[in-house]
């Protein structure tokens, strides 16, 4: 087999020789591709490898050339003037005798779309719940909207080269898409009639950690301790990594939290039918072990539990997780005098997290947590359950009992009952083999980013195995090497950035990292691409499972606008209090082309919802006052205004609304002497009000909101 770093290796040659531009060893990234868009009417950088010290032409049939040679290392980069008039057009750049010729290139706007899931979402998940997904997908035929998927990588050190490819907005192409994206740049498309290039970057779960360059955080003394650690995780990563490229692997479907989601879910949306999402690829996995469980095992090489039935004791690896078998037999004799059953319960103080387990009886799957159970039956904390088994199945004698598990390599509590109602005994110890083991993807990352890895040469000794330690889209700066570094500075127009979810959890009510690292990483981005971009960005829509702490994460994000060329998109209004992914990204996408347009394009519509401004007391009431009221203010579902006041001692009270169209006046009976007012101040609070353009207003509270200024 081979190992990792041959494999990285050997992807790397191929990588080279598959980009069918060139014989030799002049070599460009795959975004510098047929049917491109290209920034118009500004300069570019082009760049890539070649022999060293060669000299690089870039000849265009726009009229506008440009020569440079290349460093001792065959690096070299040059910049070029793009024009308006849209194309297309061709370019050819040359080196000695290599040269590529690319085509179809059109000039646009071309912007960066970033971020995590919500960003990610594409129309094989979005838009269900506005019924666009299917009339995009008929209607979508928008050849000069192009479209360039950046291809998900984890990466220790900065990468120079890129996966994707230029795709056109057409049909199903817009599938495996960025929702988001694809929206902002039809609403682009539609008003300036120019081509539009999305260039799309995100990963499921990140944090922003992942998103900074690892010299950001050699300015910062609160990431001083992880940034003098990454050497050793990177090496400890490599060597883990090595071992399990070695086995064979298969996707998990899902993690423990998405099974509790859709218990969660199903119990309070039935309708949302998380579990038909989950069993049918959960299914894909019931083959695991089917050669041991019909009997074709050689039982002596498994091992032999202590009385605590955990495989981590035998093989020194806390909290195991993978996939496992555990085996006993009890004795039968006579068939007919009583009935049996198993009866399986978690062990106490199990770990949280996924442990899913099937029943085997003679070969026969008797039971399941998962795989055979009514969908909407499911449920994700396991209490003692007990599974009849079949006279037919029992045989005089020896009976086998398997027990296969999926997460931690837990047996659990298993009991044999018969119908005396006496437990019966089981013959032998415990016994266990160890199929896979859970492990984060090395490639090809699809969510949730684990695999089974399996074990088939018995001859392996896990003992021996390397430290378990992974990077992952948390560990800093991996993002950032593995998927913008191979971007840079390639010319954008600007970015849309929807991020944060994974950072509500990472801090106080300040969160003061966040505040600290987030301008930062802007001005980061900005200087490696050469000029301050406009960099939109969007709050985080309502959800239940943020612990309250989702107002305090909104407030961090608002003292972003204090950056020049910054804006922010409100969506308080369109999420799903019990779904982190809302499925209206129609309105996202609209949003962020709302302030592109107006700001960029000379555009004036009304770009945003009402906007805090100040507030005043007076008398028992409070005063109000916002930014862009449009044409006036309006609050809709009157039974629950959002606005809540409090006194001094800051206990707060829901309050009544006089609109006034250009401010508003709250007040409560229960609070005589107001001092503080707040809005739509939890987690799964919806917007209540809009200005007459419809656009919402974001929370905020006058305890924190003139400290973003």
């Amino acid at each position: 087999m081979k190992n990792y770093l041959y494999i990285c290796f050997l992807i790397l040659v191929l990588s080279i020789l598959s980009c069918g531009q060139s014989t030799g060893q002049l070599v460009l990234p795959k975004i510098f591709s047929d049917g491109m868009i290209m920034q118009r009417d500004t300069t570019v950088s082009i760049w890539g490898t070649s022999k060293p010290n060669n000299l690089i032409t870039v000849s265009t049939s726009w009229g506008f050339n440009s020569s440079t040679s290349s460093d001792s290392l065959g690096n070299w980069k040059t910049s070029i003037r793009t024009v308006e008039k849209e194309g297309p057009f061709s370019l050819v750049i040359a080196s000695g005798k290599d040269r590529i010729n690319i085509k179809d290139v059109l000039m646009g706007e071309v912007w960066l779309a970033a971020g995590q899931s919500n960003m990610e979402m594409n129309f094989d998940y979005c838009c269900n719940s506005t019924d666009l997904s299917e009339k995009e997908l008929l209607s979508a035929n928008n050849p000069k909207i192009r479209m360039f998927n950046v291809k998900k990588n984890l990466s220790h050190t900065p990468v120079s080269e890129v996966e994707g490819k230029w795709e056109p907005a057409v049909g199903e192409n817009i599938i495996p898409f960025s929702a988001v994206g694809y929206f902002f740049a039809k609403e682009l498309n539609e008003y300036l009639n120019v081509p539009i290039g999305i260039i799309h970057a995100s990963w499921g779960g990140s944090s922003i950690e992942a998103w900074t360059s690892l010299d950001v955080f050699g300015e910062l003394e609160q990431y001083k301790d992880e940034l003098s650690r990454y050497e050793s995780v990177a090496r400890e990563d490599i060597k883990a990594r090595e071992w399990f490229s070695q086995f064979r692997s298969q996707a998990v479907p899902s993690g423990a939290f998405d099974l509790f989601l859709g218990e969660f879910l199903g119990k309070r949306k039935p309708n949302i039918g998380y579990m038909d999402y989950f069993h049918d690829d959960w299914s894909n996995l019931d083959h695991i072990g089917s050669d041991d469980i019909k009997g074709k095992i050689d039982e002596s090489d498994w091992l032999e539990l202590d009385s605590t039935g955990r495989v981590d004791n035998l093989i020194g690896i806390k909290n195991f997780t993978g996939a496992s078998l555990f085996l006993n037999h009890f004795l039968v004799t006579n068939t007919t005098s009583q009935e049996y059953s198993i009866k399986v319960a978690p062990e106490k103080n199990m770990p949280w997290g996924l442990w899913e387990y099937d029943v085997f009886v003679n070969s026969k799957k008797i039971g399941s947590s998962l795989l055979e159970i009514k969908k909407e039956d499911y449920n994700f904390y396991k209490t003692p359950k007990e599974y009849a088994i079949e006279p037919s199945l029992i045989k005089t004698g020896e009976n086998q009992v398997i027990i296969r598990v999926l997460g931690y390599s837990r047996m659990g509590d298993i009991s044999l009952l018969s119908s005396s109602k006496f437990d019966q005994d089981f013959m032998h110890p415990w016994r266990s083999k160890i199929l896979a083991e859970e492990f984060f993807q090395i490639e090809d990352y699809q969510y949730p980013y684990t695999s089974l890895y399996f074990y088939e040469d018995n001859a392996i000794n896990i003992k021996t195995s390397p430290v378990r330690t992974n990077i992952n889209h948390h560990t800093i700066g991996t993002l950032f090497n593995g998927m913008l570094n191979p971007v840079i500075p390639y010319g954008i127009k600007g970015m849309i950035w929807y991020q944060g979810e994974s950072n509500i959890g990472r801090g106080g009510p300040d969160y003061e990292n966040y505040k600290t690292l987030m301008p930062l990483v802007i001005k980061d981005w900005r200087e490696r691409w050469g000029f301050e971009f406009p960099f939109y960005f969007s709050e985080i829509a309502p959800y239940f499972n943020y612990n309250g702490m989702l107002p305090y994460f909104r407030n961090a994000q608002k003292g972003i606008l204090n950056i020049p060329r910054t804006g922010m998109i409100v969506t308080l209004d369109i999420g799903e209090d019990y779904d982190i992914h809302p499925s209206n990204k129609h309105d996202v996408g609209d949003r962020f082309s709302r302030i592109a347009i107006n700001r960029l394009y000379g555009g004036e519509n009304i770009e945003s919802g009402p906007t805090f401004e100040s507030s005043a007391v007076d008398g028992d009431k409070i005063s109000i006052y916002f930014d862009h009221t449009g044409s006036g203010l309006e609050i809709r579902n009157t039974d629950k205004s959002e606005f809540q006041i409090a006194a001094e001692d800051k206990k707060y009270f829901n309050a009544m609304v006089n609109n006034y169209s250009d401010h508003l006046k709250v007040f409560s009976n229960e609070v005589e002497n107001p001092v503080y007012v707040r809005y739509a101040w939890s987690d799964t609070a919806s917007a209540t009000l809009f200005n007459l353009e419809g656009l919402p207003a974001s929370s905020f509270s006058t305890e924190f909101e003139y400290q973003n200024r």
